[in-house]
C-alpha cells in the first residue's frame, strides 16, 4: 500500500460517506461494547436512529426477546466479542436468532429476526484492541426460505440457498448503496485536518472490512485499494486504469464483458455490477461480485469518484449451479413418475374449519390418476361438487398440524380408490399440502374378489385352528409333561410341564437311538433301582416296540444349569393309523419329587418319633428301677437311721431326675406356641454364666471334665428373663457334659462384639456330622444312638434352647468339624446399653425358718399314697394334717376343722381343684384359709386359672418340699 501515490489531499475520499454508503449494515463498539459509530445500513436493518443508539451499550440497545425462554442472542454475542478482545482476532459466528425490539402504537414488540455476524478487531499502534467492527447481514428471509426448502426438496443442498438469499440480499443492499453514494453529507466541508483524521479512522476500518473495498477516480484510474485486495491477490496497486486490472487480474473469459459493463456504467452515470472470476496469488480463480456507486461533485454534479466492493461469492455461485442441477432432477422426476402428485392450499371457514382446497400445481399423471383436466387455480369442490367431507378433514389436519398421514380410502365422488401420502409445506403466504397417490382402485377390486372366494376356506380354517388352540391350550395347561413322538421316536410336541421338569434347552432326539442324551435312573425300589436307564428303556421306545401303556418311575436329571433332580412317573401310550400301526406315540410324565420327599420326610418323621417314644420310656424307666429297688428296701423295716437317709437320697434324686425330663417336655410346648411370659430385667450376663456353670458344676465334676470360663473384665448387660437365659446356657453346659469323654476340655466364653454379647461353649467331645449339623437344633434330633451311648436325653434340649435365645432377640448357631472333633455353640444376644435401668444385683432368697406354731392343714387328694406322703410329710413339720379324697367330703369337713391351709389336687373326681377351691372361699368357715394348689398340670394357663379360681399358691407335682417348708413357716409367723 506504501508504494501507492498519494493524492491529494483534496482528492481524499469521504471515509464517512464511504462507510455510510456501504450496504452492508456495520457497527462500530468500543472495547466497553458501548457503540461509538454506525452506518446508514445498520440503522435501516434495526430500525433504530443514531441518537438513540449511539454512546449506549450493545445489550442495552438490542436486549434478548423476553418472550422468549429459549432466546441466546444476547449470550452468542457477547461471547463473540470477549473472544476478539482475548484473540484480537475476527470472530464469525454462525447464524443466530437475534430478535429486534420495534415500537408501535400498543408499546415495544420483538420482530423475528436472523442474522449473519462477523466481530473484526481494529488494533493500534501498539496492537491492543480500541474498537471492534460489528457487520452483520439480515439473514431472515433466507432462514424462512431455507425453511421452507427443507420441507420440500430435503436433498437440495442448504448451504446453496443459503448463499443464493444472500446474494439477493447483497443486491438490495448494494441497490440500496447507490442511493445513499448519490447523496451528498455536509462532512465535505469539514476541514482538511478533521478529514485526514477521518481518512486515518476510516482506512483502518477499511483495511478491517473482510471485502475489498477500491475507489476509483472519474476515468476509472486506481485511488484507493483496501488490504483485502493485496491479500487475496498478492499484489499492491499504483496508479492504474480499468482495462489493465480486468487484463491482468480478471479471467480472460470475463475480460470483454467487465469491459462493456464498465463502460456503460460510465457513460450513464450508472450503477457499475457485475459478477466476474478474479486470479489470487496461487492462480485460482473465484467469483466476485463486483458493485460500485458513482459519488458527483456537491457544486459541479459531476462524476468525481467511484466507491466500489468486491465480495466473494464463489461458493454461492456453486451452490447456484448445484441447486440448478437439483431443480433440473427434481423437475425430471417430478415430471417422470406414475403417481400423481398436487399441491393443495386448504380454504377454511370463518370458524377455522376446513371446507375446500385449491389445486396449486399438479404434475403430467396428475390428470391420468384422477380424470380431472384443467385443475390448477380451481377448487375440488369446483372440479368434483360431492366429494365426501371426510377429505377436507384429513387435509385440513395435515395442514394445522403438519403431520403427515399415509392411509387409503374410497373418493366416490371419482369412483376410485386411492393410496394417498399427504404432508405440510410452509409457504410465506401459508402452509400447503403436498399430495402424493395413487389409483388402487383395481387392486381393491381384486382384492375383493379374492376375499369372497377365500372367505368360505378361511372360515373352514378358522374352525379347524380353532379347534386346535383349543387342543394346544388344553396340552399346555395340562399339569404333566407331555411328548408326542412319530414312528422312529422323533420328537414331535412337547409341553409347558415337559419343558419345565427337562429344562427350556432339553434336545430334540431324531430317533429312538438317541434317548441316550437323556439322564434317567431306576426309581421303582425294585432289583434295578438306581440303575440307569438305556435308550431303549425309555418309554417311548418301548411303545414303540409294542407295549403297551407301560408305568415307570424314574429320577431323571434335567438340561437345566445347574441341572436338577426329579422323580418323575412316566405313562405312556401308542398312537395308531387308520390300518392300526403304531404311528408314533404319546407319553405323559408326572413331577413327584415333592410327593416322594413328603413320604421320606414322613417315614423319618416316624422313625423320629418312634426313636423318642422309646428314648422317654428309656429315660422314664431308669429312674423308677432305684425307686421301686428303694420302695421294697424300705419294706423290709429293718433299716438304720443311715441306711434310711441313703435310701431317701436316691428316691429324692431319681424324683428330681424325672421331674425335669417333664419339665423340658412342658418347656418345649409352651415356647413352640408361644404361651412362654417372660420376666425381663437388666441382667449381668457373667451372672448368668456363673450361675449356669453351678447348676452343672456336679456333673462336671463327676465326669472329672477340665472347665475353662472366660469372661471380660467390665460387666456387660442383656435385657432377659434370669432364669430362662441361665436355663439355656445350663443345658448347653450339660450337652457338653454329657457327649465329651471323662476328662475331656469344656470351655465357656463371652465377649462383647459391638451390639451384641457373644457367649461360646465348645468341648472336644465327640463332635457332629453335617447331616446332625443341619437339624440339631430341631425337636428329638439326636445323633444314631448305640447301645454304649449312655448319655440320656430326649432330644429337646436344643431345640428348647434356640427358642428362648430368639425370644431374647438372639441367635445360636452350631459348628463341628466331625465325629470325634467336639462341638462349638455361639449364642449371641442383643447388648444392652450402660444407661438402662439398674441391675439388682442382690435378689431376695427365703431363708428356711425352723416351725413356730402348729397349723391345721388339710390335704385333699384322690391319689391315697399321694394324700399320705404329703400329710406325712406336713406332720414331719410339725403340723395336724386332715386328710380328704373326696372333695364333697372336704366341704363337709372344711365346716367343721375350719383348717388353715387347704392343699388341693386339681384332677378330683366329680368336682375339680379349681371349683373346690371356689366353693371354700363362698363358705364363712375358709374364706380366709389359704388354699394350694397341688397339681400334675403346670402349664402357665394352668397356673392362670388357678389363680382365677382364688387359690393363693400353685405347685406343680411332685410337689417342691424346700419351697413348701418355707411357705408353710412364713404362715406360721403371720
Amino acid at each position: 500500500m506504501e508504494s501507492m501515490s498519494r493524492p491529494s489531499p483534496a482528492a481524499l475520499p469521504d471515509f464517512h460517506a464511504l462507510f455510510d454508503a456501504t450496504p452492508s449494515p456495520y457497527l462500530v463498539l468500543a472495547a466497553d461494547f458501548s457503540i461509538v459509530s454506525v452506518n446508514q445500513a445498520y440503522l435501516q436493518a434495526t430500525g433504530t436512529s443514531r441518537e438513540d443508539i449511539l454512546g449506549r451499550n450493545m445489550f442495552q440497545v438490542f436486549p434478548d426477546n423476553p418472550e422468549d425462554p429459549a432466546a441466546s442472542g444476547v449470550g452468542n454475542l457477547r461471547a463473540s466479542l470477549l473472544r476478539v478482545l482475548r484473540n484480537k482476532k475476527a470472530d464469525t459466528m454462525a447464524i443466530q436468532k437475534y430478535d429486534i425490539p420495534v415500537s408501535g402504537p400498543d408499546g415495544i414488540r420483538f420482530e423475528e429476526h436472523y442474522w449473519s455476524p462477523t466481530n473484526t478487531p481494529v488494533l493500534d499502534s501498539a496492537g491492543e484492541v480500541v474498537n471492534i467492527i460489528h457487520r452483520v447481514e439480515d439473514v431472515t428471509d433466507f432462514v424462512r426460505a431455507r425453511d421452507r426448502s427443507a420441507s420440500l426438496e430435503s436433498r437440495i443442498d442448504d448451504q446453496a440457498l443459503e448463499i443464493e438469499m444472500a446474494n439477493r440480499r447483497l443486491r438490495e443492499a448494494n441497490d440500496d448503496l447507490e442511493k445513499r453514494v448519490a447523496a451528498r453529507t455536509e462532512a465535505q466541508r469539514r476541514t482538511e485536518e478533521d478529514l485526514r483524521e477521518s481518512g486515518k479512522r476510516f482506512r483502518l476500518m477499511a483495511d478491517s472490512i473482510p471485502q475489498i473495498v477500491w475507489i476509483v477516480d472519474d476515468s476509472g484510474r486506481a485511488v484507493y485499494f483496501n488490504k483485502q485486495w493485496s491479500a487475496y491477490t498478492g499484489v499492491n496497486l499504483d496508479t492504474i486504469l480499468p482495462e489493465e486490472v480486468s487484463g491482468n487480474f480478471v479471467h480472460p473469459g470475463d475480460h470483454a464483458i467487465t469491459m462493456q459493463a464498465w463502460e456503460l456504467a460510465q457513460r450513464g452515470g450508472q450503477v457499475f455490477s457485475i459478477e466476474h472470476r478474479i486470479r489470487s496469488a496461487s492462480g485460482e480463480y473465484r467469483w466476485f461480485l463486483v458493485r460500485a456507486e458513482p459519488y458527483r461533485d456537491p457544486n459541479s454534479g459531476k462524476i468525481s469518484l467511484w466507491f466500489g466492493t468486491s465480495t466473494d461469492v464463489h461458493d454461492r455461485k456453486l451452490a447456484e449451479a448445484a441447486l440448478k442441477r437439483s431443480e433440473e432432477r427434481y423437475r425430471s422426476l417430478f415430471e417422470s413418475i406414475d403417481e400423481g402428485f398436487c399441491i393443495i392450499k386448504m380454504l377454511f371457514d370463518e370458524d377455522g374449519h376446513p371446507f375446500d382446497y385449491r389445486f396449486c400445481e399438479t404434475n403430467p399423471s396428475f390428470e391420468q390418476q384422477t380424470g380431472l383436466l384443467d385443475a390448477v387455480g380451481k377448487t375440488m369442490r369446483e372440479l368434483a361438487p360431492e366429494n365426501e367431507a371426510h377429505w377436507y378433514e384429513i387435509y385440513g389436519r395435515v395442514a394445522m398440524t403438519g403431520e403427515s398421514i399415509r392411509f387409503e380410502s374410497e373418493a366416490k365422488a371419482l369412483r376410485r380408490w386411492y393410496d394417498v401420502f399427504a404432508s405440510r409445506i410452509d409457504e410465506e403466504s401459508g402452509p400447503k399440502v403436498a399430495l402424493l397417490f395413487k389409483d388402487i382402485t383395481n387392486q381393491k377390486r381384486l382384492t375383493e374378489t379374492l376375499r369372497r372366494s377365500e372367505h368360505a376356506a378361511i372360515e373352514a380354517a378358522r374352525q379347524a385352528d380353532a379347534e386346535r388352540h383349543r387342543l394346544d391350550a388344553v396340552l399346555q395347561a395340562a399339569p404333566v409333561g407331555i411328548v408326542v413322538s412319530d414312528a422312529d421316536g422323533a420328537i414331535l410336541l412337547v409341553n409347558a410341564a415337559h419343558k419345565h421338569i427337562w429344562g427350556a434347552q432339553h434336545p430334540y432326539a431324531k430317533n429312538t437311538d438317541q434317548f441316550r442324551e437323556w439322564k434317567g435312573w431306576w426309581a421303582d425300589h425294585s432289583e434295578r433301582h438306581d440303575r440307569p436307564l438305556k435308550a431303549r428303556e425309555w418309554a417311548t421306545a418301548r411303545i414303540l416296540a409294542g407295549e403297551e401303556n407301560p408305568r415307570d418311575t424314574v429320577t431323571i436329571e434335567s438340561f437345566e444349569t445347574p441341572p436338577v433332580r426329579r422323580t418323575v412317573l412316566i405313562t405312556g401310550a401308542p398312537v395308531k393309523d387308520g390300518q392300526g400301526k403304531i404311528a408314533g406315540a404319546v407319553v405323559a410324565q408326572m413331577d413327584i419329587s415333592d410327593r416322594i420327599r413328603a413320604e421320606d420326610a414322613l417315614r423319618q418323621a416316624d422313625r423320629r418319633k418312634d426313636e423318642f417314644l422309646a428314648m422317654l420310656a428309656h429315660e422314664l424307666r431308669n429312674p423308677l428301677a432305684p425307686i421301686a429297688a428303694a420302695a421294697d428296701l424300705l419294706g423290709l423295716c429293718r433299716l438304720d437311721e443311715a441306711r434310711l437317709r441313703q435310701t431317701s437320697d436316691i428316691i429324692a434324686r431319681q424324683v428330681r431326675h424325672m421331674t425335669e425330663l417333664i419339665d423340658d417336655l412342658l418347656d418345649v410346648s409352651r415356647v413352640t406356641r408361644g404361651l412362654v411370659k417372660l420376666s425381663k430385667a437388666k441382667l449381668d450376663a457373667k451372672r448368668i454364666l456363673s450361675d449356669a456353670v453351678e447348676q452343672v458344676r456336679p456333673l462336671i465334676e463327676a465326669r472329672r471334665h477340665r472347665l475353662a470360663v472366660h469372661t471380660p473384665p467390665d460387666t456387660a448387660f442383656v435385657l432377659g428373663d434370669v432364669k430362662r437365659l441361665v436355663q439355656a446356657i445350663a443345658n448347653l453346659l450339660n450337652n457338653a457334659a454329657k457327649y465329651t469323654p471323662e476328662g475331656g476340655d469344656i470351655v465357656l466364653s463371652m465377649e462383647v462384639d459391638g451390639s451384641h454379647i457373644k457367649i461360646v461353649v465348645s468341648d472336644n467331645g465327640v463332635g457332629m456330622t453335617q447331616e446332625l449339623q443341619s437339624r440339631a437344633f430341631e425337636l428329638f434330633a439326636q445323633a444314631t444312638r448305640t447301645s454304649d451311648r449312655s448319655q440320656g436325653g430326649l432330644g429337646i434340649g436344643l431345640a428348647l434352647v434356640r427358642s428362648l435365645v430368639e425370644l431374647h432377640g438372639g441367635s445360636i448357631t452350631v459348628h463341628s468339624d466331625g465325629i470325634g472333633k467336639g462341638s462349638r455353640f455361639v449364642v449371641c444376644l442383643p447388648h444392652l446399653d450402660e444407661s438402662a435401668a439398674s441391675l439388682d444385683d442382690n435378689p431376695g432368697t427365703v431363708a428356711l425358718q425352723s416351725p413356730g406354731k402348729s397349723l391345721k392343714v388339710m390335704v385333699v387328694d384322690d391319689n391315697v399314697d399321694a394324700a399320705r406322703m404329703l400329710a406325712m410329710f406336713i406332720e414331719a413339720l410339725g403340723h395336724q394334717v386332715l386328710v380328704e379324697h373326696h372333695p364333697r367330703r372336704a366341704i363337709e369337713r372344711s365346716r367343721i376343722e375350719t383348717p388353715d391351709i387347704c392343699l388341693l389336687d386339681i384332677g378330683l373326681p366329680d368336682m375339680d381343684g379349681n371349683e373346690l377351691a371356689r366353693r371354700l372361699r363362698s363358705q364363712p368357715e375358709t374364706a380366709q384359709a389359704i388354699l394350694i394348689a397341688v397339681t400334675g398340670y403346670g402349664q402357665e394357663q394352668d397356673r392362670d386359672a388357678a389363680l382365677n379360681a382364688g387359690f393363693d399358691h400353685h405347685f406343680a407335682k411332685p410337689v417342691d418340699n424346700a419351697k413348701l417348708t418355707v411357705l408353710l413357716a412364713g404362715v406360721n409367723k403371720k
